[in-house]
This record gives C-alpha cells, structure tokens and sequence, in this order.
C-alpha cells in the first residue's frame, strides 16, 4: 500500500495577526509548496526548508495548526511531532506550515495587549540545544545561570488555550512542580526549556527569552500578579488604568503602520472615548477608530474599557482618568535617588513637611465652602443652569426633567442625571443645579465631602515633626558606616528627555490662515 503523501504548504516571512473570535492569521511572507510522509525524517524537511527560505537549520522553529482549530499553534521539534502531524491531518492533503527563527518568534508576538498572538507564541519560542549543559537554577552562578525576571505588572494570561479540556487540565497538574526554585538541576538547557514551557503552561503565566543561548539563558516572565492582588487587598474596589500610559501605548503600537496624522486622528478618538459618559458616545468614537484601523479598533476592545472608560467604569473616579496626581512625589524620588538612603528618606521628608505646611496655610485663606477649582466649577455650572427650563416629573416628587439644548432626567433623592455629569465629577452637573434653585436647595449640600474646605483641612492637619539627628549618630552609639547607591553608568545614546505627554498625542495640526485648509500653511498654500 503507497504511503499517502501530503503537500506541506511553508511560509515564512509574515507575521501572525488576531481576530475577533480569538483565532489567528498569517499575514505576508513567502510560500513554498513540499510533499511529505510518514517516512519524512524532520531533519530532511527542515533541510529542504532551509534550501528554500535561505535561513538556518539550528535555530529555525515549525508550527502548525490542527484541523480546526486556528486559535493554538503546535511545535514540531522532533520526527514523531512530525509524524503526528501528517496523522492529525485526517482526509486533508494540505497543511500549512509556519517557520521562523528563533529572534522571528520573538518578534512575532502581537503588540495588541491582551491579543491571542501574545498568549500563543510567547512561550513557544524554543529551539531545541542539543549540548550537554549541567544547569543550575541558581541567580548566584556566573555562566551556567539561569535568570528568571519577574514583571508582575504586566498583563498577560495563560497560553493554555485549551485549559477547559479534561485531557489539558490533566496534564497541567502533572506539571506544577517541574520548576521547584533555587539548586534544581537540569541535564541540558533543552530540558530546562522544555520544563519552563511546562511549568507556564501549569501556573497560567506568559514569558519571553532574553537571553537564549548554550551558555546562558535568561527569562523574563509575566503574571496577574499584581491585577489579582488588588482584588484582594481592596475588596470592592474598583481598578482604573491610567489613561495617558494607554494612548501612548496605542501610539507606540501604531508607529510605523499609519501617519502621524492618522494616529493623531486615533489617539483623539482613543481619549473621547475615555471621557465619553455614555455608551452610543462611546462606541461612536470607537467607531472612527475602525474606519481607520480595524486593528487599532480590536487593541481598543481587547484593552479592557471597564478599566478606563467613563461608559463602563463602575467606581467613582472624580474626573481623574490618569495617575498625575502622584508626578510630584516621582519627581522628588528621582531627584533625591543618588543620596545615601538615610539622606534619601530625609529629602522626602522634608519635601512632605513643606508641602503639608504649605498647604495648610494656604487653606486657612479660604472662605468658600468648597476648594477653589471647584467652587469654579460649581460657578459655571450655575451660569449655564439659568437658561434651562424644569419640570416636575408626575407622581414622584424628587424626579424632575430638565429641558435646554437637550432633555435630561434629574433624580435628586440618588444625586443621578442622565447626562452622566453628576456621577462622574461627584459635584452637581447644571441640570442638577437648575433643579436646586427651582425647588430652593443649596448645590452644595449635594457635593462629595471631598471636595470641601473643612475635608482639605483635615487631610494636612497633622504635623511631620523635624528629626535632627539624620547626619550625625546619636550619643553613645558607635559611628556607623555610611551606606551609599550603588555606582550608576550612563547608559549609551541620548538620554531619553523627560515628558508629561506624549509629543505625538499633543503636537497641534498645522492649518492655513488663508484656505483654512490642514496640512499646510500660507506660504506653501496652493491659492497664493
């Protein structure tokens, strides 16, 4: 009986891009088509490969997908993976085969977070080394180390895409204890990643090769850790993500795909998206995001918008979508950071006594009942709510509706309006405050306590007393030895200049004083 032959269609050079469903593509790259067998040794296939592509037998990496299932890529690094995939393949006379180098897998990994590409291929960069290496598992030894870097703030899930089923399930429990820590010893770096891929696989956790040699390997892998954590320290709280460390994000992704114009046109509809406060002006402005990039549309979606945007947001966040509340404090670390660590902590400490001190003071001047910025706020809302007509609603006496350039339901008793102003700012919107003078309340009885003199007060009351004996030891006790910083090298290249925002994200459109038109000014315009 003749062997049945498959024809293995190659391709390399693309790249693997995600779709809604969680499944992947294969985008760009060469192909070449090659008939193999049961009988097809995987070095006289990877030889043939080699031929084709021009690229190097010893670090290039194959995979496949199963029957139906686009969603996870299968290795094949040895003759029997080979032989099992011609098998799996069924009635089929076609397969498509993937091949890239090691550095290629690395690289291939989606730049959309949270995207399937990066919890499918993140792991599987291995290249099989066949040299007999005693490895240790100890960060203390020199060339035969193995280095684990921790990143818990980074979100990634696990690559076990198929966890749900029995078969995997199974074998992740076997697979728990194939890392045990520091002194575990391994035969080959082979077996140490293979065991690594395992142990990834067992505890749900993605991870990238920094280092991937015969000599040294070193890792860098990413867990929930920290996104799990808050769940359980602050019980029912809610976790916001700053939004200005997320459009840069999206910016760095794009670069090189689209103009400076396109991803600025992005980046805006990414930030009215953020602030929209309902859900049609939230998906209108996703929207405009896909008509340009419906790959930029997925990062959006896949990006978890609970998390950042005024639609979805469940807590109460006063108008704050970014962490730039804490600049002053980073400020004052870096600037402090090459001290010694007494004299570090004492710089820190006086900075929060003048600061407290200064602010206490300041606050003593006050007169309004609520902080200056928003008392404005309050002072321009009223205005606004002057020119508004209310009605009350019939049978419920704290319901009202508001009518001006649109028709808004006020509900006093919960402090909620339906243009989502209320909720979001926690002070009262203008419809809220056309309902108040309507009816004879004051708009400050229904602010958030936060935002009150008296509050501000009290968050400076208490006092950082001076402590004199930073520099020298106290009486009696022998003279201690001065601990410094570590030594610091300058790095090579520019240093980075420190931005609050991201230039492309505020870098204003040039326009043209004459034609009004974008892209030029007066003296390039085309009507002169």
């Amino acid at each position: 009986m003749a062997t049945r032959k498959v024809i293995a269609i190659c391709q390399s050079g693309g790249e693997f891009v995600s779709n809604k469903d969680g499944s992947l593509s294969y985008n760009g790259g060469e192909a070449y088509a090659i008939d193999i067998d049961q009988q097809t040794s995987l070095s006289d296939f990877k030889s043939e490969i080699a031929e084709m592509f021009n690229c190097n037998v010893n670090t290039m990496i194959i995979k496949y997908f199963l029957p139906g299932n686009k969603k996870t890529l299968i290795t094949v690094s040895k003759d029997k993976d080979l032989q099992r995939m011609v098998s799996f393949l069924g009635d089929a006379s076609t397969v498509d085969v993937f091949v890239m180098s090691e550095e290629g897998a690395a690289r291939n990994i989606s730049n959309m977070p949270g995207s399937r590409s990066s919890r499918t291929t993140v792991s599987e960069a291995i290249v099989p080394v066949v040299a007999p290496v005693d490895v240790i598992a100890d960060a203390a030894q020199s060339i035969e180390q193995v280095e684990m870097d921790v990143a818990n703030e980074a979100p990634a899930n696990s690559i076990c895409s198929g966890a749900n089923d029995d078969k995997h399930y199974k074998a992740a429990l076997q697979w728990e204890n194939t890392i045990t820590g520091v002194d575990q010893r391994f035969n080959s770096f082979a077996e140490f990643r293979e065991a690594l891929h395992k142990y990834s696989i067992a505890h749900g956790f993605a991870y990238r090769y920094k280092k991937n040699d015969s000599h040294r390997v070193t890792v860098k892998y990413f867990q929930n850790g920290l996104k799990k954590s808050l769940s359980e320290v602050f019980e029912k709280c809610y976790h916001s993500y700053c939004l200005r460390h997320l459009a840069e994000k999206l910016n760095k992704d794009l670069k090189g795909q689209f103009s400076h114009e396109a991803r600025r046109f992005m980046i805006n509809d990414f930030y009215a998206a953020a602030h929209a406060p309902k859900l049609e002006t939230f998906d209108r402005s996703i929207e405009n995001i896909k008509g340009i990039s419906p790959e930029a549309y997925n990062w959006v979606i896949q990006s978890e918008p609970e998390h950042w945007a005024n639609a979805f947001f469940n807590g109460a966040r006063y108008n704050h979508l970014t962490s730039n509340f804490g600049q002053q404090f980073y400020s004052w670390v870096s600037e402090a950071h090459e001290l010694p660590i007494t004299q570090m902590i004492d710089v820190l400490r006086g900075k929060m006594m003048e600061a407290i001190y200064t602010r206490r003071e300041e606050s003593n001047q006050w007169m309004t009942k609520l902080t200056p910025s928003k008392e404005e706020i309050i002072q321009k809302e009223t205005s606004v709510a002057r020119s508004f007509q209310v009605l009350l609603s019939q049978g419920n006496t704290n319901t009202f509706e508001v009518r001006g350039e649109s028709v808004d339901i006020v509900d006093i008793d919960h402090w909620d309006c339906s243009c989502k102003g209320w909720q979001l700012t926690g002070l009262p919107c203008c419809h809220a405050i056309a309902v108040f003078e309507c009816i004879g309340r004051s708009p400050y009885d229904y602010c958030s306590r936060y935002f009150t003199v008296d509050n501000y007060r009290l968050t400076y009351a208490e006092t950082i007393h001076p402590v004199p004996n930073v520099d020298r030891p106290v009486q009696g006790e022998s003279l201690a030895i001065t601990v410094t910083p570590p030594p610091t090298k300058r790095p090579p290249g520019r240093p980075k200049m420190k931005q609050v925002e991201s230039i492309d994200i505020i870098k204003r459109q040039l326009q043209c004083s004459k034609c009004k038109g974008l892209g030029h000014n007066r003296k390039t315009c085309k009507l002169s």
